[in-house]
């Protein structure tokens, strides 16, 4: 049987502009100023994410993430996304989630 667990957002996220060079952002804190459990990932267009440490980044062998779609992913501990686009620049939000 297939569990699904339910998010709520209850701090704000970043917004970055994806470049043809791998760029990072520090994972936003949830409202408790934590690292979250999950981030929402969601894109006006292609790009490649990674997570990672400070110094993390991101090639077109990363996950591909493409407009109209979302991803959410386990943060695990990481404290950085990098980000790559994959033709031109794209606007990327990053949310944190609380469950």
């Amino acid at each position: 049987m297939i569990q699904f667990e339910a998010f709520s957002t209850n701090a704000t996220g970043v917004q970055v502009t994806t470049g043809a060079t791998t760029a990072s952002v520090a994972i936003p804190n949830n409202a408790a100023g934590k690292l979250p459990k999950h981030v929402r990932l969601q894109s006006t267009g292609n790009c490649y994410v990674r997570l990672g440490g400070s110094s993390v980044t991101a090639t077109v062998n990363d996950i591909l993430l493409s407009p109209n779609n979302h991803l959410i992913l386990t943060v695990g501990g990481f404290t950085n996304l990098a980000y790559l686009q994959e033709g031109s620049a794209v606007k990327l939000n990053i949310t944190p989630l609380e469950s």
